[in-house]
């Protein structure tokens, strides 16, 4: 038969075959704007990078403690480690400020930041967690205990002190805790107010880590403020 020429055909298919693949593979890569590993946001931002937080497979919701082996524990240590030769040392002692926050919401901001902040209790420094984070507070519900007054509460209320408003659990005895308090109709405005410069002033000077848990900033303008 002079027709099909099978040579051609297996040649052409074999084109194809390689050729629609790599095709399909590189407009997957192109339109792809997620972050997967550790070397996308290293090729993207010069900002540098601390370490990451694998998921846990328990449930527990503060995963680390004096005997935790596990990979997220490790990864919040290293994370501490990290932080002691990223921050520059302060004068007179102030303690150091840390905002932990995220794009959008669901991205397991408070238990990075509860979870950090027991990494560093555990160091000996002394350390408070402040949730400012007002329009969605989550310490008491994700610790799962009463709601308590915080930081809405100080703002709105001259007799109100801070340190009424601390308390601790009995997961981490060393690491004081600041609530939200209830949810405010104006909490942009609440951030504006002289009053919270008068916290940062108060904690700095009380503590070596002050670890803040804020709003999402993609949200909301809570954070910038």
């Amino acid at each position: 038969p002079v027709s099909p020429k099978r040579k051609i055909i297996y040649l052409a298919a074999i084109l194809l075959g390689l050729i629609i693949p790599f095709i399909i593979i590189y407009l997957r890569d192109l339109l792809d704007t997620k972050v997967h590993t550790k070397k996308d946001i290293e090729e993207l931002t010069t900002i540098p990078f601390l370490g990451d937080i694998p998921h846990s497979t328990t449930k527990e919701k503060i995963v680390i403690n004096a005997g935790a082996r596990s990979s997220t524990a490790e990864a919040f240590r290293l994370i501490r480690t990290n932080l002691d030769f990223m921050l520059p040392k302060k004068a007179n002692n102030v303690g150091k400020t840390i905002f932990v926050t995220s794009t959008t919401s669901g991205e397991v901001k408070f238990f990075t930041s509860i979870n950090l902040a027991a990494s560093l209790s555990l160091s000996g420094k002394k350390v408070v967690l402040v949730g400012m984070d007002l329009r969605a507070p989550k310490i008491t519900e994700y610790l799962e205990i009463e709601d308590k007054k915080g930081i809405t509460n100080f703002l709105t209320n001259d007799s109100i002190t801070l340190d009424s408003l601390k308390f601790t659990i009995d997961e981490i005895p060393d690491l004081d805790i600041i609530a939200s308090g209830a949810i405010p109709p104006n909490p942009a405005e609440l951030l504006m107010t002289d009053k919270i410069s008068s916290i940062f002033n108060e904690l700095e000077n009380s503590y070596d880590y002050v670890i803040i848990d804020t709003a999402p900033v993609n949200l909301v303008t809570d954070t910038l403020l």
